[in-house]
């Protein structure tokens, strides 16, 4: 391996025309390492002959080296990259225009392989560029699926989701230290995600404040529970106002704690309106309303925002890695190392099919005795085990149900435990 071929050329000063010669009637391929501003490329024929290393600054420069790889005579071009993150999509993006057809090769890969042809650990730009463009060759690489309008419309709803739901956390741990300190009574009644104390914060701000309004304060969490909370709570709330053991807020901190619940509101309702639109859009699809029925609208919008509808997936193994819920070992001889899982897919996925699984356990009569009997069996300290469990067979249910078959979960498990196991 000639470490020259590492050596980049900027792609102004490159000698296109003995490119062009040396290329003529060759199927090529330009492997591209994508960074931020300043891109590498390789490009490479099918003997794994190495005709240019080039260098240029994105997106300053990306048109001139369009304009030199469209006056190239080779038989065939294709380009391979990584799937890195969103700078590559502008470039991706014009070369799909100029014709040229995308493949994308696995990050892992190219990490994996960073010593293999050079037996150097190192990884640069310019190396990496160089084992796509092997890696395309050797077979591994797979052709580059662009997002439907559809995939796009729900990326942005959930994102908008989860810029909102972030939001709201943050401000809820803001507001539970605060009301520690001036307003400790109000958490005995009433919890921090709760409506009617955004309405009690946004009114009135302290405790004090409260108690010199109390019957209108009354009237106003009567209304906003919709007559739900119950009078016991009323009452003590009001009592634990008036005593309140906490420090009393002076004017600015009253202030702040009434944004507070201002944001917690806005966070609120700005959340409720996007699961509200995604409800819409996936119910126009009977497939995925059958898999909103089983993991709720914001989880199956989160699987097909991340690529991961069913449909487009051979069989429940392959949809189950795509996921990065398939299992790894690493054994040696005599060492038999732990399973676990790859988490090679996107974490948003699993994040939410873990609280898909929590919600199961919860309301679904034969998951939750599946779940309780291995509790039993083997112990509270395996919890967690037993939860990823589920979530493995979920995920394999999840493809069947996406091609048209109604959720059971007695088929996730092959022998039914008994209601007294």
């Amino acid at each position: 391996m000639n470490k020259r071929n590492y050596r980049a050329t900027h792609v102004k000063q490159v000698n296109w025309r003995n490119v062009i010669q040396s290329t003529t009637g060759k199927s090529l391929v330009l492997a591209i390492d994508v960074a931020k501003e300043e891109q590498f490329a390789v490009l490479m024929d099918d003997a794994s002959q190495l005709y240019l290393t080039t260098k240029w600054t994105h997106p300053v420069e990306t048109p001139a080296l369009l304009k030199h790889l469209a006056a190239l005579t080779s038989l065939q071009l294709e380009v391979a990259m990584e799937p890195t993150g969103i700078y590559g999509d502008t470039l991706r993006r014009q070369l799909a225009l100029a014709g040229y057809r995308t493949h994308q090769v696995s990050a892992k890969r190219v990490s994996d392989a960073k010593e293999i042809y050079d037996g150097v650990p190192s990884l640069h730009d310019a190396k990496a560029a160089y084992l796509i463009g092997r890696l395309y060759w050797s077979g591994v690489a797979q052709p580059w699926r662009e997002s439907s309008a559809q995939q796009r419309e729900l990326k942005a709803l959930c994102n908008r989701y989860e810029l909102h739901n972030a939001h709201y956390g943050r401000n809820r741990n803001r507001l539970e230290a605060m009301l520690q300190r001036h307003w400790p009574e109000v958490l005995v009644y009433l919890a921090l995600d709760s409506v009617t104390l955004e309405y009690l914060l946004i009114r009135y701000g302290c405790p004090q404040a409260l108690a010199r309004d109390s019957a209108t304060a009354a009237t106003l969490m009567r209304k906003v529970s919709c007559g739900k909370l119950a009078e016991a709570k009323i009452q003590g709330l009001l009592e634990g106002s008036r005593n309140s053991i906490g420090i009393a807020c002076v004017e600015e901190e009253r202030r702040y704690l009434q944004q507070l619940g201002e944001e917690l509101r806005r966070s609120r309702l700005h959340q409720k309106a996007v699961r509200k639109q995604l409800q819409v859009l996936i119910d126009a699809d009977e497939q995925l309303k059958a898999m909103s029925a089983v993991v709720g609208p914001l989880t199956t919008a989160m699987l097909l925002s991340n690529r991961l509808d069913p449909r487009h997936y051979g069989n429940a193994g392959a949809y189950r890695k795509g996921m990065g819920l398939n299992l790894k070992e690493k054994s040696s001889g005599k060492f038999k190392g732990q399973l676990k899982l790859t988490k090679r897919g996107p974490g948003q996925v699993r994040k939410y099919l873990y609280f898909s699984i929590l919600r199961l356990i919860n309301h679904d009569p034969i998951v939750q005795r599946w779940y309780q009997a291995k509790v039993r069996a083997n112990g509270d300290r395996d919890k967690i085990k037993y939860v990823v469990a589920l979530m493995r067979k979920l995920a394999c249910a999840l493809w069947h149900v996406g091609h048209g078959e109604a959720f059971d979960a007695r088929k996730l498990f092959t022998v039914q435990p008994s209601v007294g196991a």
